[in-house]
């Protein structure tokens, strides 16, 4: 028989519960190195130190070589090549320099800022100043040239104080020149003019301009002309029948035969009064009933000329019976025969001589005084109106040539300035400026739009360069003048800054007010390599070579 034995009671352990990986390896390395982890502290710094010591690299080398960049030779070569040592600032040999070297050449003049033609170093002034192999001569047509250029309207100012003028950009051949891109012009002279454009158009002269209507209502019998016939003044237009006319006439026809009839009885009673055959009361009423008569031919003609119809009384008065009835039915009628209408016809005539530039009306129409039958112009003379901008309008004066060439047009027509407004208009800012311009071949038309230059100025024989050669250095107008012995052998190659005043613009060339004179050579094409060397001269470059 078997038997068992009881142990005691104990109690079974916590289920343990799995740990995290990251936690278990870090317990794992604890047990095995309890100390901190220098090593990765030591590599986490190793990136801030390695840019603080670039940061003293630099640091050392920009205050030992006074903070320029090293050039492209120095850094693309390790040997030191052979041959002279160059002048990077100025692109030229060390020993050349004559920016870096003055005394290499001739000590350079000293300019002074000239108050009158605001530049530095007047060469109208001071001629020797010029860049000339031979000496060149101010002329007094210069000097009065630029004073009215000057005068005429603000001009760009160059400041007093510049470092620019006189400055010298030099290269090292004239092979360098050419690679640089730098072409070369000469000063010349030339006609330029100085103008103010403008929109303009084309109307008739209304000073030469009528319009035509009858003398009194009536009906159209005739129209003798069409639009575009040149007529004369005085030539018939057209025949209107009117009743007015026709009762006028017979008015003025009864008022002379009763004033000739009271002429005949005041010659009989004066003749039988002496005798006492006739009293002197009859004497009397004779002439007043002549005075009557005379009134009444008065009124019948002022109603004529009411109606602008002009009488002669005294040739009336002054004819035989029958002729005086012929001119009264021709009054009014001109070359037209009166046999087609009676005594009522009237003749429209031209008050001006000119074009039909109008014709509104047909026969059989009824028309009054105040119907536009026909409208005449005289085209041989037009008015051309250009609307001017206000700003520019004080410029423009009476009498001043005007140029006018129509939309689409070749031809160039002139005239000048006959008026202009006090009024600027609200809407566009503009004043009017109205010149005249002659037009005997009619070829400008009413109403018609082009371009007008009203010319301010006008040189013959200005002084110009090209456009491109004309630079701004930030306190100057400026061109390059080439040195006068450029050519020279043994000679460096130079251009000196020159400060100039700039004027009109014309064909791709500018005016020089003054600065330059004619003989002397400027950069033309290429000029903004000078003006990028001599601004990078001007921001302190300095200089490298040592001197």
């Amino acid at each position: 028989m078997s038997t068992t034995l009881d142990k005691p009671e104990v109690d079974a352990p916590a289920t343990k519960q799995p740990m995290p990986n990251g936690v278990a390896e870090a317990k794992r390395n604890e047990a095995v190195d309890p100390q901190p982890n220098m090593v990765a502290t030591i590599l986490g710094w190793i990136p801030s130190v390695v840019v603080l010591g670039l940061l003293a690299g630099i640091g050392w080398y920009g205050h030992h070589n006074d903070w320029k960049l090293p050039s492209y030779s120095s850094i693309a070569t390790t040997e030191v090549a052979s041959g002279p040592k160059w002048c990077d600032s100025h692109g030229v040999p060390e020993d050349d320099c004559v920016v870096c070297d003055p005394s290499l050449l001739e000590s350079p003049p000293e300019l002074t800022f000239c108050n009158e033609h605001g530049v530095h170093g007047c060469v109208l002034h001071h001629p020797d100043l010029a860049q000339t192999k031979t000496a060149v001569d101010v002329t007094d047509a210069d000097l009065q040239r630029a004073a009215e250029a000057l005068a005429l309207i603000p001009r760009a100012e160059n400041l007093p104080l510049s470092s620019s003028a006189g400055s010298r950009i030099q290269f090292a051949s004239i092979e360098a020149m050419n690679k640089a891109g730098v072409d070369v012009e000469p000063v010349t002279r030339a006609s330029i003019t100085e103008s103010i454009e403008a929109a303009g158009e084309i109307q008739y002269d209304a000073t030469k301009t009528a319009q035509v209507s009858p003398s009194a209502d009536g009906i159209v019998r005739k129209v003798l002309v069409n639009v575009g016939d040149w007529v004369k003044v005085g030539d018939v237009l057209a025949v209107v029948d009117s009743k007015d006319i026709g009762r006028l006439k017979s008015e003025l026809l009864s008022a002379l035969l009763e004033e000739r009839l009271q002429l005949d009885q005041l010659a009989r009673v004066e003749k039988l009064a002496p005798s006492g055959a006739v009293p002197g009361r009859r004497v009397i009423e004779v002439k007043t009933d002549l005075q009557q008569a005379t009134v009444m031919v008065e009124q019948a003609v002022r109603g004529f000329a009411n109606l602008g119809v002009t009488v002669d009384p005294e040739t009336l008065q002054s004819s035989s019976l029958a002729e005086t009835k012929r001119r009264v039915r021709a009054i009014g009628m001109k070359q037209i025969e009166s046999s087609t209408g009676g005594d009522n016809l009237i003749a429209v005539t031209a008050p001006i001589e000119g074009r039909i530039v109008d014709r509104e009306v047909t026969v059989g129409e009824v028309v009054n005084r105040g119907s536009r039958m026909f409208r005449i112009a005289d085209t041989r003379s037009v008015w051309l109106d250009l609307r001017v901008p206000a700003e520019q309008a004080s410029l423009a004066r009476l009498g001043l040539p005007v140029r006018y060439r129509g939309d689409g047009g070749q031809v160039e027509h002139e005239g000048t300035i006959t008026w202009i407004s006090s009024d600027v208009d609200s809407q566009t800012r503009t004043v009017r400026v109205r010149a005249e311009l002659p037009n005997a071949d009619a070829s400008l038309r009413n109403e018609s739009f082009g371009r007008g230059e009203i010319v301010l100025r006008q040189e013959l024989a200005a002084i110009v360069v090209p456009e491109e050669s004309l630079q701004w250095d930030g306190s100057s107008h400026v061109v390059f003048v080439r040195d006068a012995r450029f050519f020279e052998k043994d000679r460096q190659k130079f251009f000196v800054t020159r400060s100039v005043r700039p004027g009109a613009k014309q064909d791709g060339f500018v005016e020089i007010i003054a600065g330059v004179l004619p003989g002397e050579v400027v950069a033309s094409g290429g000029s903004d390599v000078l003006r990028a060397q001599l601004l990078r001269s001007n921001l302190g470059a300095g200089c490298t070579c040592g001197h």
